[in-house]
């Protein structure tokens, strides 16, 4: 029983060490994990590099995908820059050199913080500020994502993979504010139509909840996250679990991560408009129409034999 307990045990490990021989094998890093560029101007280009590295001694292709939705890198990295924080969309700031790439053994190693490593390639993009970019922090990453390894010898699909990415930081020159308020809100059987309006000068991406009284019950909503530009009165919609009629108390919020507006009003839910049943149509015209003009052209027919 114990040789049992045993030869099971070595080979558990046996797997668990193919598992990480396999995982380190196919990991693809990035070096250094965060770039920031500064105070950047209106109309300027900058070129950005870093570097791609995997411990694999196989050539792989990695192609280089970018994200502009980084707002938790930046809660991270540092907090107090959400207070002049843009979420407007950056992904056609930024245009690679060449995109995807391989990557493959060097002759000279790469020095990275974690030590030397001999697979690694140098990644340039340029990333062009438009003249009518909002003002303040920007942030996005850009993920190696592996494709295929042995290229010399054939391609094989990735299966084990395990990638990190850098995230990239800069500012962009002027006043940035963050800012919003409720405007209004209705409702619609069991929809609740929250209207909220950007007063500030950057676009953030708003969620917002609440909760409608009614007698003793609470009814609790919270909606998707929705993109709000300046000076855009945007519609969000959440949905409740069961239709109302009437006027109910209710409080509302907006949250834009930054801070958060609150709202306490009477929100007005109307009937939810039944819907109605299309009139069926009536084909007997078009019915007779057809069968007269088969009937002549059998006749025709007819006639044209004899």
């Amino acid at each position: 029983m114990s040789k049992r307990i045993l030869s099971l045990s070595f080979f558990i490990a046996f797997l668990l060490l193919v598992s990480i021989s396999l995982s380190q094998r196919y990991t693809v890093g990035v070096s250094p994990p965060v770039i920031n560029l500064g105070e950047l101007e209106r109309g300027q280009t900058t070129r950005v590099k870093f570097y791609i590295v995997s411990p694999s001694s196989e050539e792989m292709l990695v192609k280089l995908i970018e994200a502009s939705d980084n707002l938790d890198f930046v809660v991270t990295y540092n907090k107090a820059l959400l207070a002049n924080y843009s979420e407007e969309d950056i992904s056609s700031w930024i245009r690679y050199f060449s995109n995807p790439v391989v990557l493959k053994p060097q002759t000279q190693p790469l020095q990275t913080p974690i030590g030397k490593v001999s697979n690694w390639r140098e990644i340039e993009f340029l990333l062009s500020i438009p003249k009518n970019a909002e003002a303040g922090y920007h942030s996005f990453s850009i993920q190696p994502e592996l494709q295929f390894t042995g290229i010399a010898g054939g391609q094989v699909a990735i299966g084990i993979v395990a990638v990190t990415k850098v995230n990239v930081i800069f500012n962009v020159k002027g006043e940035a504010i963050r800012k919003g308020e409720i405007v209004d809100a209705l409702g619609e059987g069991n929809k609740v139509r929250i209207f909220f309006k950007n007063t500030g000068s950057v676009t953030m991406k708003v969620v917002a909840s609440g909760e409608i009284y009614h007698n003793n019950k609470t009814y609790s909503f919270s909606s998707a996250r929705e993109i709000v530009k300046p000076n855009e009165l945007k519609e969000i919609v959440a949905f409740i679990n069961e239709p109302l009629e009437g006027n109910f108390d209710s409080r509302i919020t907006v949250d834009f991560t930054s801070d958060k507006v609150e709202k306490k009003m009477v929100i007005t839910f109307a009937k939810k408009p039944a819907l109605i049943a299309a009139k069926p149509i009536d084909l007997t015209f078009l019915i007779y129409i057809i069968a007269a003009i088969v009937i002549i052209l059998i006749a025709r027919w007819i006639y044209e034999k004899s």
